[in-house]
């Protein structure tokens, strides 16, 4: 405060520090309100770019059974050593394409909504009930690897009667801190064709 000889005070320029530390958690309070439905954009839309990345890779082993003229095996497992899912093609594409041969998914990635084979999923090894696969075949279809179960109608080495659906979430949505709790079915048809749903549960 500046005081002339006549006692009349008046009011320096600047801001009082209650004033400054208000303006603070004002500023404070509205970048919290918008990052909070930010951060949950951007995690559904790597959701979202990792089903896409998903069916192209699906797409890719179309390609090769009818590029080498054999079966194609996707398989989908979880690496030991590092946590994260992977899936593979068997045989792996021809140099120099040997790169695209193994898709490894990003950590938020969750299969916890996934369909049990009987019930519309990827039939399961009989050797590992965790490792899910399909084939394709030179003429586009959809088999049931060897060794592997399907549904009851669907044995080893015969062709797919229904559409086969790999759902994909996010670990976050299935323990409930992002919501809505979205799910992406990657879902492979009896003549080999991937497409995606979104499901909001």
């Amino acid at each position: 405060m500046i005081c002339a000889k006549r006692g009349v005070c008046r009011r320096s320029a600047g801001f009082t520090l209650i004033e400054a530390l208000v303006v603070l958690a004002i500023v404070g309070l509205l970048t919290l309100v918008a990052i909070v439905p930010i951060n949950s954009a951007w995690q559904r839309s790597r959701l979202e770019t990792t089903a896409g990345d998903i069916r192209n890779f699906l797409q890719s082993a179309y390609f090769e059974a009818i590029d080498q003229h054999t079966q194609v095996v996707v398989t989908l497992q979880q690496n030991a050593a590092t946590g994260r899912w992977e899936l593979h093609l068997t045989p792996p594409p021809p140099p120099p394409r040997t790169a695209n041969g193994t898709l490894v998914l990003p950590e938020f990635v969750s299969f916890a909504d996934n369909p049990a084979a009987t019930a519309g999923g990827w039939p399961v090894s009989a050797a590992d009930a965790t490792v899910r696969g399909l084939t394709c075949d030179p003429g586009g279809r959809t088999i049931v690897p060897a060794g592997f179960t399907g549904s009851t109608v669907e044995a080893a080495g015969q062709a797919v009667e229904e559409v086969k659906t790999l759902a994909i979430t996010h670990v976050s949505m299935v323990d409930g801190s992002l919501q809505p709790n979205i799910r992406e079915d990657v879902q492979l048809f009896p003549i080999w064709n991937a497409t995606i749903r979104k499901v909001v549960r």
